[in-house]
């Protein structure tokens, strides 16, 4: 009986030392380049306003991508 308290008491030691360490340990892939230095990921710019979504069914709209099903 006392092993199996000790043992239940450690197990629930060990996951919640994974739950933190989880939590607070920046994990991901480290992409490096040639010369083996990390390379940073950089913010995405914006590229200006937002243009709306332009309709497909069209007189411009090729034959090929039109939804006719004719």
């Amino acid at each position: 009986m006392l092993f199996a308290t000790i043992f239940m008491m450690a197990f629930v030691l060990l996951g919640g030392l994974v739950l933190y360490l989880s939590k607070t340990i920046d994990h991901g892939e480290a992409r490096f380049d040639s010369s083996g230095k990390e390379i940073k990921d950089k913010p995405d710019a914006a590229d200006g306003d937002a243009k709306p979504a332009q309709r497909l069914d069209t007189n411009t709209t090729p034959d090929q991508v039109k939804d006719n099903h004719e």
